[in-house]
């Protein structure tokens, strides 16, 4: 019980990432202060990000339409992106790809105050489609668990891509707030709980 409240705790009250977003990997000398540890420029519009958050910029930096997300996802330091896609239309015009963050999280109680907030966006029509997290594919050699935050249909319709790229953008947009929100509800619940029972 300690340790989920600790978790709960750091979400309620997020300490984000010290430093670059980007990490140590982002040498741009910020325009205000002339430092290239700060984050006062630091956003995902920075021309550097999609280079810089990347484990292999010059084959795949981030691709700008899920960019916002993974940025976010970093900069928030609960969850650690590891892979993404824009999403893609196939040489049929179909929907191949969808847009999607892989990424590592040690709480499980993080996870959940996660797929609440975007199950919130949902019923508050704030979402085009549905979207979840699912355990997906790790190396033989990776002791760690990755998850994906992806939309749940996968439906060829093209049409359907540019939706879930907005989608992709309002889930980075909300990240910060959605999580906060769930942990204060989750917070008050766990203290109503323990009320109850002394």
């Amino acid at each position: 019980m300690d340790k989920l409240r600790v978790e709960i705790a750091e979400a309620v009250c997020p300490a984000a990432t010290d430093g670059r977003v980007c990490g140590e990997t982002c040498a741009f000398a910020c325009p205000q202060c002339g430092s290239t540890a700060c984050q006062c420029t630091c956003s995902p519009d920075c021309a550097e990000a999609s280079r810089a958050l990347s484990a292999d910029p010059d084959h795949y930096p981030i691709e700008p339409g899920i960019l916002p997300l993974v940025f976010e996802m970093k900069r928030l330091g609960f969850f650690r992106p590891c892979w993404s896609c824009e999403g893609h239309l196939g040489t049929d015009g179909a929907l191949w790809k969808l847009p999607r963050v892989w990424f590592y999280c040690s709480s499980t109680a993080q996870l959940r105050l996660l797929g609440d907030g975007i199950k919130d966006l949902q019923l508050e029509g704030k979402l085009s489609a549905q979207w979840h997290i699912v355990v997906t594919f790790s190396d033989s050699d990776n002791p760690d668990t990755t998850f994906s935050l992806e939309p749940a249909d996968h439906t060829k319709d093209a049409a359907l891509l540019p939706g879930l790229q907005n989608d992709a953008l309002v889930i980075a947009r909300s990240l910060e707030a959605l999580m906060t929100g769930q942990a204060k509800k989750l917070q008050q619940a766990l203290d109503e709980a323990l009320a109850r029972d002394t």
